[in-house]
């Protein structure tokens, strides 16, 4: 890997991710980010190969990004490496175009190996994450697979009108969690959160959280 970036807020974290990296590719060039918009304006100068992301960031998600630098750079390997294996977590990300998701829990030998499959073609998943991944398709419906592929296109306008962290957060209210939970689960204000509802609300046209969680539903992120 000829340049790989690290978007993490703490010290620590990094110099950890990073040896997991030097174990994959010792000759590997690291860039350090601890904030989004220094990560961000970075992809303004130089296409990353890889990029390992975490999820909660002092300026912002780390979702954002993901969405940011995949609408840029089709070819870019886009990680997620995190303490969070929950579906509120995960299914955003890999909406917005992750192609792995990786838990700091792991130890720095597995995370190694997961990134030296990407030269192979084998997506960078936790083991956990993919049993998850797997039994989340396990308990769809008989024919859900089908249904969803066939789904109403006004249903795919619907959710190409949101943006990759208002269905984010689209997904978290569908669970039934409030403004102020919303809020403290992905990192933002409560301000800031109550924003990104009001604007849900508005492009979808729906006024209550019950339409919300029927809307989830429609648009698949919720079963």
């Amino acid at each position: 890997m000829n340049r790989v970036m690290i978007l993490e807020d703490l010290r620590d974290a990094q110099v950890w991710l990073s040896e997991a990296v030097r174990l994959a590719w010792p000759e590997a060039g690291i860039q350090l980010y601890a904030r989004l918009d220094s990560a961000l304006a970075a992809l303004e100068q130089e296409e990353p190969a890889l990029c390992l992301v975490d999820l909660q960031l002092p300026d912002g998600s780390g979702v954002d990004f993901i969405a940011g630098c995949r609408q840029r750079y089709p070819a870019a390997q886009l990680v997620v490496a995190t303490m969070y294996d929950d579906d509120m977590h995960l299914f955003p990300a890999l909406q917005a175009g992750a192609n792995g998701y990786l838990l700091k829990e792991d130890s720095q030998q597995q995370i190694a190996l997961a990134l030296q499959g990407i030269v192979r073609g084998i997506p960078p998943l936790s083991p956990q994450i993919a049993q998850r991944m797997l039994g989340y398709f396990q308990q769809l419906p008989s024919g859900a697979a089908a249904e969803t592929a066939r789904r109403d296109p006004a249903d795919e306008e619907a959710a190409d009108c949101l943006s990759a962290r208002e269905r984010e957060f689209l997904l978290v209210i569908g669970n039934g969690y409030k403004t102020a939970e919303a809020a403290d689960m992905l990192g933002v204000s409560y301000h800031t959160a109550a924003k990104h509802i009001k604007n849900i609300y508005a492009k979808l046209g729906i006024s209550s959280r019950a339409q919300a969680v029927q809307e989830a539903i429609r648009m698949g992120l919720l079963n």
